[in-house]
């Protein structure tokens, strides 16, 4: 793009001095003094600045010759493209239609980045630039820091300008000025370039699983909207080839991650992960994932995913104005050591089918919706209880209506029917067709307060009632769908706080509560909520632990405190009467000028509905702290109070300039099982800046510090 656009500019600039009318609807010239010698040459002299469509020349004179048809610039000559590209030489000539030219001492700086200095760089046939005698890095060069940190040694670069790459000749890598590799012939892209096939900077790691190895990526352009990146992954333990594909499609994309390893546990392993999205014909979106693993510790010891549940599917959705439709179609996997031998019992496969559609005619002046479903889940076991299938149909219709009244009360009601029917198999507690009925109806009241304080702050309070009434009538069902239930602020004045549609509140409820918020000058936020749910005519109907059992609920409580982009803290926790808490778990997150941290703690007590028979209390720290602008260092932890020990640690140093990044990490994961062994792995990682794509950080651009 340089060279075009000097080209560009020379060519105005030849065509300005002959018609001096025209010059403005080319270029502007500017100048100390512009004559007409009686050889007929024109000459330009002094602070010579050229200006065309965005690039700035500036050179002490520019001659252009009628008779040689030659144009001499003398220097110190510096070009500079709207992209930042810059150009610099200290004297230049180049022939009258611009295929060739020799520009003497220069120096080329590609998009911001990559510098090569050169003792001449020549123009060839338009298209090439020849640099002799070459010196190429993307590290600053000061007085007081002549030797970059690395730098290419070349007898000879060709540039390219149409295929935007740079082929070097006797090469030599150079790092603190000492040579480590030599290669007799050499190509890169140049820093405009995103995409191209070749290999990517390799990566050291180091496992006590694993052992030592390299990582050796090859990038793979396959079009203008493909690629994948095959990495060799060699250690003394395993040979693995790891994959990562993607490919943009008109209406769609799909990508895939994967690997297939030969090591000294097995002799195959791998893993494959895959996503799609396509928008198809009448509003329709497919979406699909895919998800498999040879066995259950190769993710784990390879460091390639924490799942422990894998799960395959396909779903169509449609959303519209007055109408959503959903299917889907999913198969599960556990992974986790006590689920594996009564997998065959775990959920297997799960169809849904839902269409969802407002009603304008039965609005009433509110809003109607009727929804029908239906889901199919099915285990592969065969025993009774254990390896129970279920399906279910549902209908339902809903009607709401909200009210504003004088005093700023905001009212509601709701009525709502749901008829279920189901389809029990291999479970001999019920019946094998079951129905089951559940009308509804709600009222809420709000009434917010607002006022202004004398600092200048606002504060809002809210103060909400909800009374729920049902009565399901029919056959009992079992719950698949809504065994594990959280009481929040999201589900407190719901119509239920159920997660499905297999569990149904009974009776008369009521929930009570209030919020309130303040929004401080000073630019930070509180808001706070707090409530409970009771039934007056028996019990809420939900397990041990849930916060929920009993006839009335726990108090919960919720806040959240921000401070800009600065500070975020968000707590919620339930405790009963006696101020016994049953939960908490507290996640802040600080970001300043040269630190960042977040710290996350929970504490809840046993809940039997989750299959959780002991107590879960645990904290987890990650952070990093900019030393300077260029250093970095990192660290994180988990550490579980139950087993009095870390389960995680880790900590890393990161160096990054405008030239390199660096980073080196060490973590240790403490998982003990069966399938799993403690590991502790090392990591180290180099890349260099300037070949290739732009980086990510524009701020720490070449600058010299004395």
């Amino acid at each position: 793009m340089m060279r075009a656009a000097l080209l560009a500019l020379i060519l105005a600039l030849l065509a300005a001095f002959p018609r001096p009318s025209v010059a403005q609807d080319l270029a502007s010239l500017i100048a100390d003094s512009i004559a007409v010698d009686p050889a007929g040459r024109i000459v330009a002299t002094g602070n010579v600045e050229v200006f065309y469509q965005g690039t700035r020349l500036t050179a002490r004179q520019v001659t252009y010759s009628r008779n040689g048809d030659r144009l001499t610039i003398s220097g110190p000559i510096r070009i500079t493209d709207t992209d930042g590209s810059l150009l610099l030489a200290d004297e230049a000539q180049l022939d009258r239609d611009l295929r060739n030219g020799v520009l003497v001492s220069a120096r080329l700086v590609l998009d911001q980045q990559l510098q090569l200095a050169a003792n001449e760089i020549a123009r060839v046939d338009a298209r090439y630039t020849r640099l002799d005698r070459v010196v190429a890095s993307s590290c600053e060069v000061c007085a007081k820091n002549p030797v970059p940190f690395w730098e290419i040694r070349a007898s000879r670069v060709i540039h390219d300008d149409h295929r935007r790459q740079l082929y070097f000749e006797d090469a030599q890598f150079r790092v603190a000025g000492v040579p480590v590799f030599y290669f007799p012939r050499m190509r890169i892209p140049d820093p405009s370039v995103e995409r191209y096939t070749g290999f990517l900077i390799p990566q050291i790691s180091s496992s006590s699983e694993l052992g030592t190895g390299i990582k050796i990526p090859y990038f793979v352009t396959l079009g203008d909207h493909a690629d994948i990146t095959l990495t060799p992954y060699l250690t003394s333990s395993t040979q693995t080839l790891e994959f990562d594909y993607r490919h943009l499609f008109r209406d769609g994309r799909i990508a895939a991650i994967g690997a297939m390893s030969h090591d000294d546990v097995r002799d195959t392993r791998g893993y494959f992960f895959g996503t799609g999205e396509f928008q198809l014909a009448r509003g329709y979106t497919m979406t699909g994932q895919l998800e498999f693993v040879s066995d259950p510790a190769y993710l784990f010891e390879y460091g390639y995913s924490e799942k422990d549940r894998l799960t395959n599917r396909l779903a169509f959705s449609r959303v519209r104005e007055r109408d959503r439709f959903r299917a889907s179609v999913s198969k599960f996997r556990t992974l986790r050591e006590s689920e594996i031998p009564i997998s065959d019992t775990l959920p297997d496969q799960f169809v849904e089918f839902q269409y969802l559609r407002e009603i304008p005619d039965l609005s009433f002046g509110g809003k109607t919706t009727a929804q029908i479903g239906l889901y199919a889940l099915e285990r592969t076991s065969s025993a009774d209880i254990l390896g129970r299938d279920v399906s279910r149909i549902s209908a339902e219709i809903n009607w709401k209506r909200a009210w504003t009244f004088s005093p700023g009360i905001l009212a509601s009601t709701e009525v709502g029917l749901r008829t279920d029917g189901y389809s029990i198999a291999q479970d001999s507690n019920f019946a094998g067709s079951l129905t089951r009925t559940v009308p509804r109806a709600a009222a809420e009241l709000r009434w917010p307060f607002s006022r202004r304080t004398r600092d200048g702050g606002t504060e809002v309070l809210e103060p909400i009632v909800r009374i729920d009434i049902s009565d399901t009538g029919g056959d009992p069902v079992p719950l698949e769908d809504s065994r594990v239930v959280e009481f929040d602020e999201a589900n407190l004045f719901s119509p239920t706080r159920y997660p499905g549609f297999d569990g149904a509140e009974d009776g008369l409820r009521v929930a009570v509560g209030a919020s309130w918020q303040r929004t401080d000058p000073d630019g930070w936020v509180l808001d706070m909520a707090l409530g409970r749910v009771a039934n007056l005519t028996g019990d809420l109907g939900f397990g041990e632990g849930s916060g929920l059992e009993g006839d009335r609920s726990e108090w919960m409580l919720s806040s959240r405190l921000t401070l800009g982009d600065k500070l975020q803290v968000i707590s919620r926790s339930l405790f009963d009467s006696d101020i016994r808490f049953t939960l908490s778990e507290t996640r802040l997150d600080w970001k300043g000028e040269r630190a960042r941290f977040g710290t996350n703690y929970l504490f809840a007590v046993p809940e039997p509905s989750e299959d959780r028979t002991e107590r879960l209390e645990e904290w987890s720290f990650d952070g990093a702290y900019e030393i300077d602008d260029r250093w970095t260092a990192m660290a994180n932890w988990r550490y579980d109070f139950n087993a009095n020990r870390a389960t995680r640690t880790g900590i890393g140093l990161g160096y990054r300039s405008e030239c390199v990044d660096l980073s080196l990490s060490v973590s240790r994961r403490f998982a003990d099982s069966t399938s799993v062994d403690p590991t502790t792995e090392f990591g180290f990682r180099v890349s260099l800046t300037g070949i290739g794509g732009r980086g990510n950080d524009t701020t720490r651009l070449r600058r010299c510090r004395g």
